[in-house]
């Protein structure tokens, strides 16, 4: 028995890639804006893609 994807999990998009972004611009601001946009856009679809795997895997039993 699997368990079902909690809703929630999409909405953590917006909030992942804002954290993302602020540690980017912290941290690795060497590379510039390029490097905290693509950090942010990776982590802020990450959750809204883990979701709909899970949900498909979920859903082939």
């Amino acid at each position: 028995m699997r368990m079902r994807p909690p809703t929630w999990l999409p909405w953590l998009g917006p909030a992942l890639a804002a954290g993302a972004g602020a540690l980017a611009g912290e941290f690795w601001l060497g590379g510039g804006f390029w490097t905290v946009l693509l950090a942010a856009l990776i982590c802020g679809f990450a959750p809204i893609i883990a979701y709909r795997v899970w949900k498909r895997l979920h859903h082939r039993e």
